[in-house]
């Protein structure tokens, strides 16, 4: 009975010397002593989004939330002009949110680049000459001369309305 009562006593102090603390403030138990990660769930991607506009935020960059639109796509990023920042703000913002940054399985990825590709495709036959494919990842500068031309927020809705792809063509 002395060997269970010492073991029930031992048991806590054992679990509490082999936690560490993880950089994110997090107990995490291991068996070297060193911190590993704790099993959490994944986050959404609106989540992770969200928590990347926060950062950037905090940082001095005015990202929007995540939206999520009427097809149910997440956009995340964006909603300010990355010319009117100063470039210095916006590569520290950049560099201390990395780590937050949102991140797509490889299928998800090729999906949403797909769908960016025919927006791109729709905003062009729409008349906007100047509106430019995304990159792989889904970066998308868009230039001034695009978001100046006459025809852009008539294209936008249209293009938005449509998830992306082109109305079929009136008869």
């Amino acid at each position: 009975m002395t060997r269970r009562v010492l073991a029930a006593l031992l048991l806590p102090l054992l679990l509490l010397a082999a936690c560490t603390t993880a950089d994110d403030g997090a107990r995490v138990a291991s068996a070297g002593g060193t911190a590993t990660p704790g099993s959490t769930p994944t986050l959404s991607f609106q989540e992770q989004g969200l928590r990347h506009a926060r950062c950037m935020r905090e940082h001095g960059v005015p990202e929007a939330d995540p939206v999520v639109d009427g097809n149910g796509n997440v956009r995340v990023g964006g909603g300010y002009d990355k010319g009117s920042i100063d470039g210095e703000v916006l590569e520290r913002a950049v560099a201390a949110c990395e780590q937050y940054r949102p991140v797509l399985d490889a299928g998800e990825l090729a999906g949403k680049l797909d769908v960016a590709r025919e927006e791109s495709r729709c905003m062009r036959a729409h008349g906007v000459e100047d509106f430019p494919d995304p990159e792989p990842d889904l970066d998308l500068e868009v230039p001034d001369s695009a978001r100046q031309d006459p025809q852009y927020e008539e294209a936008r809705a249209a293009c938005i309305r449509h998830g992306g792809r082109s109305p079929a063509p009136s008869r």
